[in-house]
């Protein structure tokens, strides 16, 4: 239920009404190994901007409210923590905490991720300070294997080099295309922004169809305005591990990409990027989907990913469609599930 705010009825554990420079929105959910580290990279940052965290809890069942709680107790008035009472998905969650919020400018960092820079906001604030038609300003990162330690780059997170920045528009197509990344929790970002694209077009955030925040908002700022990315790393992106967005099973990883890869087709055409900025990243996005709903053995899987196929502006790839058609009948498909290896790698 929500109020007349728009606000979600949740149980708030600690508010703050001081308003502020920065609202520094996170969203977790069973991540007690991982938010202390958050929490911490945060308040060790060293900036003359007031900053606030929120932290939205999609009802933790593993210990990290406790976590929180504690945190909220020792930084009152710093530390805000919003405790669902049952789960509402990231992206209410997200957009919630965004409501919530005092500051003028936004960040976010994962409960699974961790600023490396202490300077990192100070930084972006000063940039977006002195630079009034940048709606955004994001950093360079690295993925950190939670398992290992070891560091790597993203494959679609080029080096900048030196400071780059988008002109409006720029970064649509290859955001969406996933040429490019920008990484929204190295971002600082103007929430009256946000809050104006919100609420022009309130489906294109808070969709019950989405399964990311993100995406959304990186498109809105190129959008608005111009775009700028500071080579200094900040950031170190947890991967290796189960999340929302990297489930273990076929079947999640199936639903997962489906319905991300729905978003993106709704963004693509409320931002108006051509289906040929498109086609090479839906053909290898189906070749995807045929793989996980081929390893799932489950009709109805097959149905929804023929459904969405044929919404895209592509013809179903080679791989598509040996999959689509080893799947057309069930002794074929139970029995061709062992050859998979040798299918998947001969195709490559």
């Amino acid at each position: 239920m929500q109020n007349r705010r728009g606000i979600l009825s949740t149980n708030v554990i600690s508010t703050s009404n001081r308003m502020v420079d920065i609202s520094v929105i996170i969203v977790t959910y069973n991540q007690r190994k991982t938010i202390a580290r958050t929490l911490d990279s945060i308040l060790a940052q060293k900036t003359d901007a007031s900053f606030e965290i929120v932290i939205g809890d999609d009802c933790s069942s593993d210990g990290t409210d406790k976590i929180c709680r504690d945190y909220a107790v020792r930084f009152p008035g710093i530390v805000v923590y919003v405790r669902r009472e049952k789960n509402i998905g990231v992206v209410r969650n997200y957009y919630d905490c965004i409501a919530r919020s005092n500051g003028r400018l936004l960040a976010d960092c994962a409960g699974d991720d961790y600023w490396t820079d202490s300077f990192k906001l100070q930084k972006q604030f000063e940039f977006l300070t002195t630079h009034p038609d940048v709606t955004m300003v994001a950093t360079d990162f690295l993925c950190r294997d939670e398992a290992t330690g070891v560091l790597s780059r993203h494959p679609a997170a080029h080096a900048p080099g030196g400071v780059k920045i988008f002109e409006r528009g720029d970064l649509l197509a290859p955001v969406l295309s996933q040429k490019r990344l920008l990484h929204l929790c190295s971002a600082l970002y103007r929430k009256d922004v946000l809050q104006q694209k919100i609420k022009e077009f309130p489906d294109i955030f808070v969709n019950p169809r989405f399964t990311a925040e993100d995406q959304q908002i990186v498109l809105a700022m190129s959008d608005e305005g111009r775009v700028a990315l500071l080579p200094d790393i900040t950031l170190h992106y947890s991967v290796g591990q189960a999340s929302v967005s990297h489930p273990k099973t076929f079947a999640q990883r199936f639903l997962y990409s489906l319905s991300a890869n729905l978003q993106t087709r709704i963004l693509q055409q409320h931002f108006n990027v051509s289906d040929e900025d498109m086609k090479e990243h839906y053909s290898s996005v189906l070749n995807h989907l045929a793989a996980m709903f081929f390893r799932t053995r489950n009709p109805e899987f097959r149905r929804e990913f023929i459904s969405f196929a044929r919404t895209l502006p592509v013809r179903l790839p080679l791989k598509g469609r040996i999959y689509k058609g080893l799947s057309a009948f069930e002794p074929v498909w139970r029995l061709s599930i062992h050859i998979i290896p040798q299918i998947h790698g001969r195709l490559k």
